[in-house]
């Protein structure tokens, strides 16, 4: 059973807006620390988006966000930085730096600095170690393939260790076994008693490895278990195509049509 102090990331009446373009509106959600959601729909609909806002970098047009039952709105963002961390879609680095040193950047919310306790470098291998690019550690960020920055950008959130992970995307740039790989993480960290609210375009790795689902559709929103919101009808009607789940030896699978 959850307990209130479980709470750890609420949207109430939530609207959000890209210029004039209204993508969620009313929306009441929560997450609590232990579940892994997945938050599924078409391009464009708002998952993006409803990240940023939860994260602090973007205002809602309405409604509030409360992080660990605080107003997102009022915090301060050292406060900010030690409860949330965002996985953005895309990595922008300005300048050459060895992985290992850019992990431990993910301190910085704890105080620490470059050059900080020796902690923080065993930390950060075991982070790297963690997403499978401990052989990595000395190179050169710059001479990273996009599937590999991505990772080390996930290894600096562990390193932040917020209570709450918020990752756009973080199997987008990824192998089919970096895949299994991260999406196993993620349920793992949730099992450690971290909320954890990732983006997905794969609906199958979505029913695989997430405990919730938040499915954003054109007429409105669906949120709960995933045997609750991922069923044929609710993903039809978001998606705009047929579902047909498929169940063999215990396992089921999602397959689509036109």
């Amino acid at each position: 059973m959850s307990r209130p102090d479980d709470l750890v990331l609420q949207a109430r009446q939530l609207e959000i807006r890209a210029g004039r373009r209204i993508l969620l509106a009313g929306l009441d959600w929560q997450a609590r620390a232990g579940e892994f959601w997945c938050v599924l729909g078409r391009n464009g609909i708002g998952k993006s988006t409803l990240l940023h806002a939860a994260a602090g970098l973007q205002r809602p047009y309405a409604g509030q966000l409360l992080l660990q039952g605080q107003p997102l709105a009022g915090m301060a963002v050292p406060t900010m930085a030690l409860h949330r961390g965002l996985l953005l879609q895309q990595q922008h680095d300005a300048f050459s730096l060895p992985v290992l040193e850019a992990v431990q950047a993910g301190r910085f919310a704890h105080g620490g600095g470059w050059g900080q306790p020796a902690g923080d470098g065993e930390l950060a291998r075991a982070a790297l170690e963690q997403v499978g690019l401990a052989a990595l550690a000395g190179h050169d960020l710059l001479q990273l393939s996009g599937g590999e920055r991505q990772r080390v950008a996930l290894a600096t959130l562990l390193v932040q260790d917020p209570a709450l992970y918020l990752l756009d995307e973080p199997t987008s740039h990824q192998d089919i076994a970096a895949q299994l790989q991260i999406m196993q993480l993620l349920r793992g960290l949730a099992e450690q008693g971290k909320a954890v609210v990732a983006s997905c375009h794969d609906i199958n790795l979505a029913k695989r490895f997430a405990t919730h689902v938040l499915l954003l559709g054109p007429d409105g929103s669906h949120a709960g278990t995933v045997s609750e919101v991922m069923v044929p009808s609710l993903l039809e009607a978001a998606f705009g195509c047929r579902f047909t789940q498929l169940s063999q030896d215990g396992c089921s699978v999602f397959l689509s049509s036109l």
